[in-house]
């Protein structure tokens, strides 16, 4: 019997592997560790599964999926996200709460952006 090993298929928490956040065309992967903790806390909060839409993006998928050229993403601090099964705006609020500093809803497309950065607050819809 063979047993075949996904790339970076590596429980990082109790909820989370590290290929959920992997660029889709490279498979490298940056993650900021407040990103994850942050994550990790509204998993807890909600008491839902958590899907990671897109995590680390490289420059080329970042430019093909359309991210803006300073995008959280490239860093390695941002994370889009949908939770099944439970209202965005329950799940923007609860990110609110959690203390993320930039959050996009995108109700048409069911997901929040997530993102850890220094600067003041941030949310918009998209």
């Amino acid at each position: 019997m063979v047993i075949q090993h996904k790339i970076n298929h590596i429980k990082i928490a109790e909820y989370f592997y590290l290929d959920e956040f992997q660029c889709p065309c490279c498979q490298q992967v940056m993650l900021y560790s407040l990103l994850l903790e942050k994550l990790i806390e509204l998993r807890y909060k909600i008491e839902k599964p958590v899907i990671i839409n897109s995590g680390y993006r490289c420059p080329s998928n970042n430019l093909e999926v359309g991210g803006v050229s300073n995008s959280y993403h490239l860093l390695g601090r941002a994370a889009d996200i949908f939770v099944p099964k439970m209202v965005l705006a329950e799940l923007f609020q609860a990110a609110r709460n959690v203390g993320f500093t930039g959050i996009g809803f995108y109700p048409a497309r069911n997901f929040l952006h997530l993102d850890i950065r220094s600067s003041s607050p941030v949310c918009w819809q998209g």
